[in-house]
């Protein structure tokens, strides 16, 4: 049962596309969660979990991306300065693989 919540709330965050993509979508959300059960990627929750405490700000969004074959999260995070900022984290590891303003 936590599995299968752990899948949804990381499936919550695949961006929707249109309806003319509806297949796509399908797909690559059955990838994600194949990418989850065989244990290639880690769930959302464990990467928030293993960089919370790095990231400086309020999270505002997350998407799923790869990024030259490297499955990553995308995490946005709002300052209290008001700045935006994108944090590229390797999806298999936590690692955090870029740090950029979100102009």
């Amino acid at each position: 049962m936590l599995t299968l919540s752990l899948v949804a709330v990381v499936l919550s965050v695949v961006p929707v596309l249109a309806d003319d993509d509806d297949d796509d979508d399908d797909h690559e959300r059955a990838g994600l969660a194949a990418a989850i059960k065989s244990g290639e990627i880690m769930t959302l929750s464990d990467i928030l979990a293993a960089v919370r405490p790095r990231l400086r700000g309020r999270i505002v969004e997350i998407e799923f991306d790869r990024e030259d074959g490297v499955p990553v999260y995308e995490i946005y995070v709002l300052r209290d300065d008001g700045r935006r900022l994108e944090y590229e984290i390797d999806a298999r590891n936590a690692t955090i693989l870029s740090l950029e303003n979100d102009d």
